[in-house]
């Protein structure tokens, strides 16, 4: 169904360019190159404003505001895409804070316009964040009010938009808080490749038990709240991976803890072995629109020890996938990583139980349900 994919900077799977990013980074807080591999779309489909994206790129070097110089990346980018290309298509999906101008170019076309939210609504991890201010202020720095031109820019996305898609029942409970009329919003859950996660081996008896985390090392993820779990814990003979891009702040925050290994970026490729190598997945976020992470540690066997933000809630349906904990709640968090080290978790009995989700959580059920929604145009 899918006509053109218009991005900044990206690359078509299997492209030399795909092959060069897979071993190239970027500037810190915008990951490597290799996120910008487009998969599953052929070359043809593709159209890049790749200037946009090297210029926002320079102005983060030399010290720009990185709100600031997004924004202003985005609107670049939503110019650089002609009116030809709308008017060939049925249909446009944006994406949140980068579809305002598209937006309002399908209105006076008379084109629909779906906007593709990825995260729930920010005035909701506003609050959130003033919270955990509180408690972990050098996790967090000092709190900024949103730049007044993004704010207007979800607005008008928000009012034009045909409906709005988001991945879970939290996002779709934020959007409502402000506002937004139910019957707009549709949840459509993300997919996962059960095939390249599924279950390992058993754990080899000689090795340590492992707790995983994967995610950006950054306080709205709930690191912080981890750290003291694992510190207050202080198991022996236990590991805690942390799988994921870190900044320079972030890891001066982090103590030498028994037992901690850190990760660093970890190539998508390579995600699956780590998940085979590790017993129980934690991802205590306070704020997501659907952590995809935990649909491939559930197809790996790992139970799943979250909050109800981040879309664990439709995914974690029987105690045998994992267990649900309050935001922000460390004492909840050492509770649930203190079971499953007095009892184990047993990943083929995981595996079988994450096997019930796969009709709902894959990426065919994901695509009919946006057909079934754009045949509605």
């Amino acid at each position: 169904m899918l006509d053109r994919f218009w991005t900044g900077l990206g690359f078509a799977e299997n492209s030399a360019g795909a092959t060069a990013a897979r071993w190239t980074q970027l500037l810190p807080g915008l990951g490597g190159l290799g996120s910008r591999v487009v998969r599953g779309v052929p070359r043809g489909r593709i159209r890049t404003t790749p200037f946009t994206e090297l210029r926002a790129l320079w102005q983060l070097r030399r010290g720009g505001d990185p709100v600031s110089v997004l924004h202003d990346r985005n609107a670049a980018f939503q110019a650089a895409i002609p009116d030809a290309a709308i008017a060939d298509s049925d249909a446009v999906i944006g994406f949140d804070t980068s579809s305002w101008q598209l937006a309002e170019h399908c209105s006076r076309m008379g084109k629909p316009f779906y906007l593709d939210r990825t995260i729930a609504h920010p005035a909701v991890l506003q609050q959130l964040m003033s919270d955990l201010a509180s408690k972990y202020p050098q996790w967090t720095g000092p709190l900024t009010p949103r730049l007044a031109g993004v704010v207007e820019a979800e607005k008008i996305e928000h009012a034009i938009a045909r409906r709005i898609v988001v991945g879970g029942s939290f996002a779709r409970e934020t959007l409502m808080a402000e506002g937004i009329a139910s019957e707009r919003i549709i949840v459509n859950p993300y997919g996962v490749d059960w095939r390249r996660f599924s279950a390992g081996d058993a754990a080899p008896a000689k090795r340590p038990f492992r707790f995983l985390y994967v995610g950006s090392v950054i306080a709205r993820k709930g690191v912080p709240m981890l750290l003291d779990a694992w510190r207050a814990l202080a198991p022996k003979n236990v590991e805690l991976w942390i799988a994921g891009g870190i900044g320079a702040r972030e890891r001066s925050l982090i103590p030498d803890l028994p037992g901690l290994r850190l990760l660093g970026q970890v190539a998508h490729s390579d995600m699956a072995a780590i998940y085979a190598s590790c017993d129980v997945f934690v991802l205590p976020s306070l704020f997501e629109g659907f952590g995809l992470v935990i649909l491939e540690a559930l197809a790996s066997g790992l139970p799943v020890i979250s909050t109800p933000h981040t879309g664990a809630v439709e995914a974690v349906t029987e105690d045998l996938l994992g267990r649900l904990v309050p935001v922000a709640s460390v004492d909840a968090l050492i509770e649930a990583m203190r079971h499953y080290l007095s009892s184990p978790p047993d990943r083929a009995k995981v595996a079988a139980a994450a096997s019930a989700l796969r009709q709902r959580f894959s990426w065919e059920a994901y695509g009919d349900r946006w057909a079934t929604l754009l045949g509605e145009s």
